[in-house]
């Protein structure tokens, strides 16, 4: 709870001090003070300007050393070079009276414009407010809202109506649009607001846990632009939505490439794909677009969560309708419901004989033969239907309809439902009757949306997060597995002392075997007639792979030789590889060579993992071979993690036919990927010297999973 009462004071404090305050009207010291009052704050509230005498009928003080009473918060609307000497009163005032606790930083000027003198004023000005056990958020902010006690600093923002949507924003002017265009609809009612600007002392996670913990916030939804301690804020964030959803909003898709040369792995990690796996991995909701960030949000603030992923729709226009299905058909977290005899003969009852009733399963098309009352009747067969677990409703208000009659009757029906309500998604679509309808639905807190194909993505939003949060696995913990470090300690060691960038593959094999990875049998020789008794020991087919220091991709220069079946086939093979060695890299002219047992052919899957320099050790999964880069479909997730997370991640990444044996395969081994996944987390967990490990390909065989190609990176540190 140390974080709850530490930031209280952004949120309700009982005094505020404005340093900057002015009687101007168009200065923001005016209107951050005008949209405080109007807002309602009930607190008391000190302007600060040296050059004024009131502000807005308030007293206004010369310093914020003058004011006779307690300050909890101050708000600074100054200059940015008049920061750090406010800051060093308010530690004064501290040390004299131990009032202040947090500060609100608006003024602009600091770290974001990127040059030294910015950097240490922002550095100045936190380090003198943590001396004085002072918070800070911002600079470079538009601040705090908080409708339940009336707080408001924003400038832009006056008073706005109250719900469960909190905010958190790393960009005021995208924080801004969004409560300006919902809130003047009235589509939206707000609950808490930050606009963390440069997050110099708060964090977003510590608001995160703030929020988690504040019964009035029903739903969080978050502007991301980047994090310093991304670890930090998902930790928190997995934790908030255990108890509430989380909807994230991300921008800057850019990729990190800084070492995309050296492994597959490295090549298809970038940042956005990584923050995408841990955005599933911690259960948040990612929204892809402006529209589905609004549209989510407002709907998990009305609306209750699902108990199962089938949807019912409801609709009088055929093509509105056609393009929602076709939507719900794109995606993986929802389905069309398939109603009960019972349901469709009690809709076949009472719409018209053209209507369409189950066709598809889940639709219903009443044609333009529907009235009020109607659509109360069908909407109550559908929540009654045990098969249904949300309906989409697509509306289209006509003169032929008491548009005020219509939302009264659709709200009854919503209301009426016994129990655990299942959730219900209005589309209304533009026309002259539209504000009307929508208005009634609203005031009702039935949350309407605009387009019929974008509404399915909101609702499998919803579907997703309660199957996320009904199955949610334990927060990845640090490894207690006590497991020796031998071999793989000394052979990096070895490595590192070569000036070598990465492990040979006999001796990442090693390190495999060490962490339970499967590997072929295999041995390294120095000669032909070695590689003759090896094979002969292994037994036939084997593969042979050159092993030099001088050669990270052995497959690009011939130094890979397949399907290698007999004493003769391996004789002109060995002396192939010899060859084509010796070109590509005539340093090597006596190369090692490794001779493998080869594998059946079957899926290839790839394995790996790397240590990013935000997010620290990552596992990737997904389809391998020579087009990992290609295809790039691989899923990521933060390590360590458990078995249950592993799994996750492999039916997120794989197309589920393929898991369940496509094209005469067999099921796959799900268990023994996800024990291959954990253990590859846990080794770079451990071992700290490693950068990036790649098992491509990995093969996914019928008693496990197997590493053919293994590739480990060491760091340059």
């Amino acid at each position: 709870m140390q974080v709850i009462s530490a930031l209280s004071a952004f949120f309700s404090p009982k005094s505020v001090a404005v340093v900057g305050a002015s009687s101007y009207p168009k200065k923001p010291g005016n209107a951050a003070l005008r949209n405080m009052i109007s807002m309602g704050y009930k607190g008391k509230i000190y302007p600060v300007n040296p050059r004024e005498e009131t502000v807005l009928g308030l007293r206004c003080y010369k310093s914020v050393r003058d004011i006779p009473e307690p300050v909890e918060l101050c708000v600074l609307l100054v200059p940015a070079e008049l920061t750090v000497p406010v800051a060093k009163e308010l530690a004064e005032r501290k040390s004299r009276f131990n009032d202040v606790a947090a500060v609100v930083c608006i003024s602009a000027g600091f770290g974001e414009l990127n040059t030294p003198e910015a950097f240490q004023r922002e550095k100045d000005l936190v380090a003198i407010l943590r001396s004085a056990s002072i918070r800070l958020i911002g600079p470079n902010c538009l601040g705090v809202m908080d409708t339940v006690s009336g707080l408001n600093t924003n400038f832009d923002i006056p008073s706005y109506p109250r719900g469960g949507i909190s905010i958190l924003t790393q960009s005021g002017a995208f924080g801004n649009s969004f409560l300006i265009s919902s809130g003047t609809a009235g589509r939206v009612g707000l609950n808490k607001y930050v606009s963390i600007g440069n997050m110099a002392d708060v964090q977003m996670a510590e608001l995160l846990t703030f929020l988690k913990n504040d019964e009035s916030t029903r739903v969080i939804g978050i502007y991301l632009e980047g994090l310093s301690d991304p670890r930090g804020f998902f930790e928190a964030a997995g934790e908030a939505a255990l108890a509430k959803p989380v909807v994230v909003l991300k921008s800057g898709r850019s990729e990190l490439g800084s070492t995309a040369a050296l492994s597959h792995t490295g090549a298809i990690a970038g940042a956005d794909a990584i923050y995408d796996g841990a955005f599933r991995q911690f259960r948040l909701m990612r929204a892809h677009g402006v529209a589905e960030f609004y549209d989510t949000v407002r709907a998990f603030s009305k609306l209750p969560v699902p108990r199962g992923n089938r949807v019912a729709v409801l609709t009088h226009m055929g093509g509105a309708g056609t393009m929602c299905i076709d939507g719900i058909s794109a995606l993986s977290g929802i389905k069309m419901a398939s109603f009960t005899n019972e349901t469709q003969a009690a809709l076949k009852s009472i719409l018209s004989p053209a209507a369409n009733i189950g066709h598809p399963p889940g639709y219903v098309d009443t044609t333009a033969a529907h009235y009020e009352n109607l659509h109360n009747l069908a909407l109550t067969l559908l929540f009654k239907d045990p098969n249904v677990d949300a309906v989409i409703q697509i509306l289209a208000p006509s003169a032929f309809l008491d548009q005020p009659l219509l939302a009264k009757e659709v709200a009854s029906a919503y209301q009426s439902q016994g129990g655990a309500k299942k959730p219900l998604l209005n589309v209304v679509t533009f026309g002259v009757f539209a504000n009307e309808l929508r208005r009634g639905l609203e005031d009702a807190s039935l949350p309407t949306f605009d387009y019929p194909d974008t509404v399915a993505r909101v609702a499998a939003n919803l579907s997703i997060y309660g199957a996320l949060r009904a199955a949610a696995a334990p927060a990845p913990g640090k490894s207690q597995s006590g497991r020796s470090k031998w071999p793989a300690a000394p052979l990096i060691a070895a490595a590192a002392k070569d000036g070598r960038v990465s492990l040979l593959e006999p001796e990442a094999y090693a390190v495999c075997r060490q962490y339970d990875i499967r590997v072929p049998p295999f041995k390294l020789v120095e000669s032909l007639q070695d590689a003759v008794a090896a094979a002969n020991q292994i037994g036939y087919p084997v593969v042979l792979k050159v092993v030099s220091t001088q050669i990270l991709h052995k497959s690009d220069i011939g130094g890979v030789m397949l399907g290698v079946s007999s004493d003769g086939v391996l004789e002109q093979s060995y002396a192939r590889l010899v060859e084509n060695v010796r070109k590509a890299a005539p340093g090597a002219r006596h190369p090692s060579v490794l001779v493998q047992k080869m594998m059946p052919s079957t899926t290839e899957l790839v394995l790996g993992a790397i240590r990013n320099k935000l997010f620290g050790p990552v596992v990737m999964f997904g389809l391998g071979g020579i087009y990992v880069e290609v295809l790039k479909r691989v899923g990521f997730r933060l390590a360590p993690f458990g078995v249950e997370q592993a799994r996750e991640l492999i039916h997120d990444t794989l197309p589920p036919q393929l898991i369940a044996g496509a094209r005469g395969r067999n099921k796959m081994n799900v268990e023994a990927i996800a024990g291959t996944l954990v253990a590859l987390g846990r080794l770079l967990e451990e071992q700290p010297q490693i950068e990036q490990v790649d098992l491509n390909p990995c093969l996914a065989l019928d008693d496990g999973c197997m590493a053919v190609d293994a590739r480990i990176i060491l760091s340059q540190q």
